[in-house]
C-alpha cells in the first residue's frame, strides 16, 4: 500500500483568481473611464468650437490612476476659418502625472506635479489678405466672451502646496504663413523647447527657452532665473541671460502687422543680468553686463528710409542697500539718441558718500526726432512731445560732501499733455536736484530738489489758473527709503515750499507705501501753511456747455478703492479766499481713515465772526450722491447778512448769531439734502433784522383799509426789527427746519411770536400773531381810538424767505373792534356821562378780537401738528417698506 500524496493547497490559486478578476475589472472600467472622459472633452471642445467658429478635434484621451495619476490626450487639433490655409494649433500629445498618494491624505490641498509635458506643438500664425491674423480673430472672440465690467482683483492666492517637478513644451513648432502680398510665403521658428524645473514655493524658479529662429539650428536662448517663489508662485525675476546668434529680421516683418511696418533689420545679443534688489521684491546686488544690438531696422513711412541702429552696451553693478554704482561702460543708443555713463559711486545710501568721475549724459533725447526713423512713434507719443530733452547726473561737491547732482532741462521742449498741460518750446520748464547721502541713521536718502514750470500752462488741467510766464515753483528736500524687507518704501519731506502765481504755501510731507495687492497700504501726512491764497483765482472755473448734453455714464467707482489708506493734514491759512468767502487764521486738522475723513480741530474766522467745526466728518467711499456726512460747528458773532448774502437774492436776516449745528446728512445735491437733511440748531440772534416784510405794516395796512371811517395806512420801513437778543432751537426733519417752540419778540410797535418751520430751499411755513400796541392804533385811526391794550392780528407766512407772502390775515374782528371803539369815543363826546355805557362794547370788542387771533393761530398750530404726524407716519411706512423688499430679496421670494 503506497504512503498517502499530500493535498495540495488551493488558496494560491483562488487568490490569484481573485487578483486576475480585480485586474480585468480594473481595466474595463478604466476603458469605460476613458471613453467617458474622451466623450466629455469632445461635447466640451465642441462647445468651444462653436464659439470661436472653427473645428476643435481630440484624438485620443488615456488615463491611469497607479502608481501615479495620470492622463494623455492626443492628436489635438484646433482647426482653420474656411478662408485660412491651416489649422491654428496641432498638439501630438500632452502628458501630465500626478502623485496620488497626496492628494488623497491632503484631501487635495498637496498637489504634486510629477511631469508635464506638450510634445509635437504646432502653432499656425496666418496674417491674412486683409491685415488679420487668425490669432487676432480668436482673440476677438474670445473678447465676446468677456464680461462688459472687470472683475475685482482678487489677492493672491496660498500655492504652497502646489509642486511641479518638471514641465516642459518640447519640439514646438511657430509657422508663420504671410498671404498679405499674394503670393504665400512662409516661415518657421523650429525645435522651440521651453522647460520649467522644480517649481514650488520657497525654491527659486529656472525657466530656460531655446528656439531655431529661422533656422535650422536653435540659435536664440533665454534663461529665466527667480527668485525664492512665495505662497503665491508669483515670480520675482533675478537673472536674464539672452544670447542670439546674428538673425535677419526681415522676414519676420509682415507678421508683426502694419501698425510696426518693419521692413528690415538684424538682431545679435549676448546679455547678463542679475537684477537683485533692483526690480520690485528683488534682493542682492544688480550686474548687467554684454548688450544687444539691431541695427539696419527700417520702418514703412520712414522720412527718406533712413534706418534705426538699436545699441545695448552694459557692464554696470550696483548695489541697492548701500548705493552702489559702478559704469565701466553705458551706452544705450536709439538712432540720433544717446545715453551714456561713466564713473562710480560708492555708498550713497550711507552718510558719507564716494563719489569718482561720475557722469550720465542723455543727448538728442527727441521723440518727434526719433519718430522719423520709427514712424509708429507718432501716434503712440500722439504729437504730445517734440523737442530735445536735457538729462544730465554728474558727481560734484567737496571732501566734506560730495553729491550726485541731477539736471532735466524740458525749456527747448513743446508739450501737448491732453488734459494735463500744454508748453511752446522756450518756456521754461526745468528740474534740478541734489543727492547728498543718507542721514546719520542710514538707510534714507537725502535730497533736494527744485522745480520750475514757469512756461508751463496748467489750465488744460482744469484745476489750476495758470498761465504760461506766471510763477510755478516747488522747491523740497527731505529723505527717500526705498523698500527693503519688510520695511515700506517711505518719502520724507522736510521742506516742501510751493509758489503759485503770487501765492505761497510752506510745509512738510511725507508718504509710505507697503503691503502688496489687496494689502497695500499707503500712510501719509501733509502740513501746509500759507500767509494768503485765493483760491477763486487760483482753481479754474468749469463753464457750464453752451447745449444741454448728456454726459457719458462713467463706469461706478469701487466703494473699498481708498482701503489700507490713512494718515493726516494740517492745514494754517493767514487769508483765504474761496467760494466768494473771506477766512482769516484758518486752522484745519484732519485725519483719514480707510474712507472716513474726521475733523480733529477745525476753527477760522468769517463773515465777522468765528466758527469751529471739530468733529464733523464725511465718508468718500460710496458715490458723491449717496456720501453720508456729520456737521458739528459752533459760530460765535456770525454776521447773519454777510453769510446768506451770496446764498439768496435778496437780503433776509440780519443781526450776529451765536449757537451750534449737529447735522447729518447724505449726499451733497439740494434733493437729497431735503430728504434726508436731519439734526439741531440752536443759539441766539442778537440785533436781528428780518429784510423779508415789515409785519406790523404787512398787517396794519388791510386793517387800515377795513375801518368805516377814515385812517392812515403806516408807512413801511421794509423790515422787521427783532428781539436785540432772540434765542431760538430749529429741529431739522426730512429737509424741513422746524421750531422747536414760538419764537416771541417785542417791540414798541408790536409784539410778535410765529411757530412752524422753514425748507432747506428758504420756503417759509409759518404761523403766528402780531400784536399791534396801542400808540400804533392811535396813529393808524389818526387819533380816533386808543385802546386800552395791544390788538392781537393772526397770519401766516409762506413763499421765501427773501419775498415772503402774508397770508390767512383777517382784519375785520379787529375792524369791528375799532369800529366800536371809535363809536363808543364818539358817543362819550357827544353825552358826556351818558356815553359810559359804550364802554361795555369796547371791552367786549377788543375781547372779541383778541379771542379771534388766539383761535386762528390755534387752528394753525394745530394744522401744523397735524402735517407733522402725516410727514412722519408716510416717513415711518416708506422705513417699513424698504425693510419688507430688503427682507423679501434676502429670502429670495
Amino acid at each position: 500500500m503506497s504512503a498517502q500524496q499530500p493535498k495540495k493547497k488551493r488558496w494560491p490559486y483562488v487568490l490569484g483568481g481573485i487578483v486576475l478578476v480585480l485586474v480585468a475589472a480594473g481595466a474595463i472600467a478604466l476603458w469605460r473611464l476613458d471613453a467617458f472622459l474622451l466623450d466629455t472633452a469632445r461635447a466640451e471642445a465642441a462647445v468651444y468650437a462653436q464659439k470661436l467658429g472653427r473645428p476643435i478635434d481630440i484624438g485620443a484621451l488615456s488615463t491611469r490612476l497607479l502608481p501615479s495619476v495620470g492622463v494623455e490626450v492626443e492628436n489635438v487639433v484646433v482647426g482653420a476659418a474656411p478662408d485660412e490655409p491651416a489649422p491654428l494649433l496641432e498638439m501630438k500629445r500632452l502628458e501630465v502625472d500626478v502623485a496620488l498618494w497626496p492628494v488623497l491624505t491632503s484631501k487635495g490641498k498637496d498637489i504634486q506635479v510629477k511631469n508635464a509635458e506638450v510634445k509635437g506643438l504646432t502653432l499656425h500664425l496666418v496674417q491674412l489678405a486683409d491685415g488679420t491674423t487668425n490669432v487676432s480673430r480668436v482673440q476677438e472672440k474670445l473678447a465676446e466672451e468677456q464680461p462688459a465690467e472687470p472683475t475685482p482683483e482678487e489677492p493672491a492666492q496660498d500655492l504652497s502646496g502646489v509642486r511641479v517637478d518638471r514641465a516642459a513644451l518640447t519640439d514646438a513648432t511657430l509657422r508663420l504663413i504671410d498671404l498679405s502680398g499674394g503670393a504665400r510665403r512662409e516661415l518657421a521658428i523650429n525645435h522651440l523647447d521651453v522647460e520649467v524645473k522644480d517649481l514650488r514655493a520657497g525654491k527659486p524658479l529656472e525657466v530656460a527657452l531655446h528656439a531655431a529662429v529661422l533656422s535650422e539650428k536653435q540659435n536664440f536662448h533665454l534663461d529665466l532665473k527667480t527668485a525664492p517663489l512665495p505662497a503665491s508662485l508669483i515670480p520675482v525675476p533675478e537673472s536674464v541671460v539672452l544670447k542670439s546668434e546674428p538673425i535677419d529680421l526681415t522676414p519676420l516683418g509682415p507678421f508683426l502687422g502694419p501698425e510696426v511696418g518693419l521692413q528690415a533689420g538684424t538682431l545679435q545679443a549676448n546679455w547678463t543680468a542679475d537684477l537683485g534688489a533692483a526690480v520690485p521684491g528683488g534682493t542682492g546686488p544688480t550686474a548687467l553686463k554684454g548688450g544687444l544690438q539691431a541695427r539696419g531696422l527700417r520702418f514703412a513711412g520712414a522720412e527718406g528710409g533712413k534706418a534705426l541702429d538699436v545699441v545695448l552696451d552694459t557692464d554696470v553693478t550696483g548695489d541697492m542697500l548701500t548705493g552702489d554704482l559702478s559704469l565701466q561702460k553705458m551706452l544705450v543708443e536709439l538712432g540720433p539718441a544717446r545715453l551714456t555713463g561713466k564713473g562710480q559711486v560708492k555708498g550713497l545710501l550711507t552718510p558719507s558718500p564716494a563719489v569718482q568721475d561720475f557722469e550720465l549724459v542723455g543727448e538728442k533725447l527727441d521723440p518727434a526726432l526719433l519718430a522719423e526713423y520709427y514712424p509708429p512713434l507718432r501716434k503712440s507719443v500722439g504729437n504730445q512731445v517734440a523737442g530735445p530733452i536735457g538729462f544730465v547726473v554728474r558727481g560734484g561737491g567737496n571732501q566734506a560732501e560730495q553729491a550726485l547732482n541731477v539736471n532735466v532741462d524740458l525749456t527747448p521742449v513743446r508739450l501737448r499733455i491732453p488734459a494735463q498741460l500744454t508748453k511752446e518750446a522756450g518756456g521754461t520748464m526745468k528740474l534740478t536736484a541734489r543727492l547728498t547721502g543718507a542721514a546719520a541713521s542710514g538707510g534714507a536718502l537725502r535730497f533736494d530738489a527744485k522745480t520750475d514750470m514757469t512756461g508751463v500752462d496748467l489750465r488744460p488741467g482744469a484745476i489750476l489758473d495758470k498761465r504760461p510766464g506766471q510763477t510755478f515753483t516747488l522747491d523740497t528736500a527731505g529723505t527717500y527709503q526705498p523698500a527693503n524687507g519688510k520695511a515700506p518704501l517711505k518719502v520724507d519731506l522736510s521742506r516742501l515750499a510751493l509758489a503759485v502765481r503770487e501765492y505761497t504755501m510752506s510745509g512738510t510731507a511725507s508718504v509710505a507705501l507697503g503691503g502688496q495687492g489687496a494689502k497695500q497700504t499707503t500712510t501719509f501726512a501733509l502740513a501746509l501753511k500759507s500767509p494768503r491764497l485765493n483760491a477763486d483765482e487760483l482753481l479754474l472755473k468749469t463753464e457750464a456747455p453752451a447745449e444741454p448734453s448728456t454726459p457719458a455714464p462713467e463706469a461706478p467707482e469701487d466703494p473699498q478703492r481708498f482701503n489700507g489708506m490713512s494718515g493726516t493734514v494740517r492745514l494754517e491759512i493767514g487769508a483765504l479766499r474761496m467760494s466768494e468767502m473771506d477766512f482769516s487764521d484758518l486752522i484745519a486738522e484732519l485725519r483719514m481713515e480707510n474712507d472716513l475723513i474726521t475733523v480733529e480741530r477745525f476753527t477760522t474766522g468769517v463773515y465777522g465772526g468765528t466758527v469751529s467745526a471739530s468733529g464733523s466728518s464725511v465718508r468718500l467711499g460710496p458715490p458723491a450722491a449717496q456720501r453720508p456726512f456729520v456737521v458739528k460747528a459752533e459760530a460765535k458773532g456770525l454776521e447773519m447778512e454777510q453769510a446768506l448774502a451770496t446764498r439768496t437774492p435778496k437780503k433776509v436776516l440780519g443781526g450776529k448769531f451765536d449757537g451750534q449745528m449737529d447735522l447729518q446728512g447724505v449726499g451733497y445735491e439740494m434733493s437729497s439734502l431735503q430728504e434726508r437733511m436731519a439734526g439741531a440748531i440752536q443759539g441766539n440772534l442778537a440785533g436781528g433784522v428780518f429784510f423779508g416784510a415789515d409785519l406790523p405794516a404787512a398787517v396794519s395796512g388791510p386793517l387800515a383799509r377795513a375801518l368805516p371811517f377814515k385812517s392812515k395806512e403806516l408807512s413801511s420801513e421794509g423790515v422787521t426789527k427783532l428781539a436785540e437778543q432772540l434765542p431760538f432751537s430749529l429741529q431739522i426733519k426730512d429737509g424741513v427746519a422746524q421750531l422747536s417752540k414760538p419764537i416771541t419778540w417785542t417791540r414798541p410797535e408790536a409784539a410778535m411770536s410765529f411757530a412752524g418751520g422753514i425748507r432747506l430751499d428758504g420756503t417759509l411755513d409759518l404761523a403766528g400773531t402780531v400784536n399791534l400796541e396801542p400808540a400804533l392804533i392811535k396813529t393808524l385811526t389818526l387819533g380816533k381810538v386808543t385802546p386800552p391794550e395791544a390788538l392781537p392780528l393772526a397770519l401766516k407766512l409762506t413763499g421765501k424767505a427773501w419775498s415772503p407772502e402774508v397770508t390767512g390775515l383777517d382784519v375785520k374782528p379787529a375792524a369791528t373792534a375799532l369800529a366800536k371803539l371809535a363809536a363808543a369815543g364818539a358817543a362819550k363826546e357827544l353825552l358826556g356821562s351818558k356815553g359810559e355805557a359804550v364802554g361795555n362794547i369796547i371791552t367786549g370788542g377788543t375781547d372779541a378780537a383778541k379771542q379771534a387771533a388766539q383761535a386762528e393761530a390755534d387752528k394753525r398750530k394745530a394744522e401744523l401738528e397735524a402735517k407733522a404726524r402725516q410727514e412722519a407716519d408716510a416717513a415711518r411706512k416708506k422705513a417699513e417698506d424698504e425693510a419688507k423688499k430688503r427682507l423679501k430679496g434676502l429670502l429670495g421670494r
